[in-house]
């Protein structure tokens, strides 16, 4: 089982961020969120008291904005309520202007193993129009001040953005490479009300052009791969050995619990051992104080309120395991894919001891194929 922790702070907003994150949230608010998510971590490891925990994500939002004891005490919980024996990685998501070395420490000190911190550019001009507010020399400070506290540092780039070109793609990763063993390239997408979204819908923003952009992941692809770094995923890169483990799980069918305000869970036992009949799916409240009522009124996990309960049949599970065992490299097994590839679309997948991935063109265009062989 894994386990993903939500910490929705934020000191701003980001131009194209649609996550469920708020900037200058009050500090009687976070407390008793804070509070709140420690009573449903331990509600948790009462009912999961059988689950072998692998894996642990600390995501937001921005989990750094908070303080190093914030982090502290959600660890120490999550050591009392879970046995935490078989845990392999341990990550926490931590931007550059709230990352300090005293964070790092104590980090360090409760056990995690993996941090991510979201770089996203190597622009100035980048930076400031997503809203981002660290500057190109704090992300690479960070990264190399993150490289003396843990081996196993992760980055983020976004491509697509309104300066980029092939030249300086190809020089950010060509930097951020000897810093990182894990890079996520993403490409900028343009969520509906976003102030970035309406700055492009009114042409106060130029961006990229499918082509264009095309062209950039295909630069970012070869790139990464000169500098010894792998395709594992659609958007993520690894040197061997460093692939995310908790990603991983998502795209594999591996059982989550998601803790905190909007976090989803994907539940096949009831205890972590004992089998449900059929998986089940479900959220949190996204609103915080939605989901800090609902925690404060019930003494046990399977009484927390939820929304977006869905009972997964077995064609359910069957599609979601070609859906998302195709954004790895690894694939899905040739039987689920079995007469479903028409010839005119042979040439994007590759078909290995017995399981059928995507190539890298097959994962350019990835979507559209979904669409036409999923039921």
């Amino acid at each position: 089982m894994q386990i993903y922790i939500h910490l929705p702070f934020c000191k701003a907003k980001c131009q194209y961020c649609d996550f469920n994150s708020y900037a200058q949230t009050d500090d009687a608010t976070k407390f008793s969120y804070l509070a709140a998510l420690r009573s449903e971590l331990k509600m948790a490891g009462k009912q999961f008291a059988h689950a072998q925990i692998k894996t642990i994500y600390i995501g937001g939002g921005t989990p750094s904005v908070l303080d190093a004891a914030a982090i502290a005490q959600i660890c120490q919980t999550l050591r009392s309520a879970f046995d935490l024996t078989d845990l392999k990685e341990f990550t926490i998501e931590a931007n550059p202007e709230s990352l300090t070395e005293e964070k790092l420490a104590a980090y360090r000190q409760e056990g995690i193993n993996r941090i991510s911190i979201g770089a996203q550019s190597l622009d100035d001009r980048n930076l400031k129009s997503l809203g981002r507010l660290h500057s190109a020399i704090q992300a690479i400070e960070k990264l190399k001040l993150a490289g003396q506290y843990f081996d196993n540092v992760s980055c983020d780039l976004m491509i697509g953005l309104p300066y980029d070109s092939d030249g300086a793609v190809k020089e950010e990763i060509l930097r951020l490479a000897p810093l990182v063993k894990h890079m996520s390239v993403y490409q900028l997408t343009l969520e509906k009300d976003t102030p970035l979204a309406k700055r492009a819908e009114d042409g106060r923003v130029l961006l990229p052009s499918d082509d264009e952009v095309a062209d950039l992941q295909n630069t970012a692809l070869d790139t990464l791969k000169s500098c010894g770094f792998y395709r594992y995923e659609v958007s993520n890169y690894a040197r061997k050995s460093y692939e995310s483990m908790h990603n991983m799980g998502y795209w594999t069918d591996e059982e989550y619990l998601g803790i905190g305000a909007g976090a989803h869970s994907y539940i096949k036992t009831l205890d972590g051992k004992k089998p449900l009949e059929n998986a089940i799916r479900f959220a949190s409240p996204k609103n915080i104080n939605a989901y800090i009522a609902g925690i404060n009124c019930v003494d046990a996990f399977d009484k927390v309120p939820r929304v977006e309960m869905t009972v997964l049949r077995e064609e359910d599970v069957r599609f979601e395991r070609i859906m998302l065992g195709l954004r790895t490299t690894k694939g899905v097994e040739k039987e689920l894919l079995e007469g479903k590839i028409p010839p005119y679309m042979q040439k994007f997948f590759v078909l290995k001891d017995g399981r059928y991935s995507l190539t890298d063109e097959g994962f350019m265009v990835m979507n559209s194929l979904l669409v036409q062989i999923l039921p």
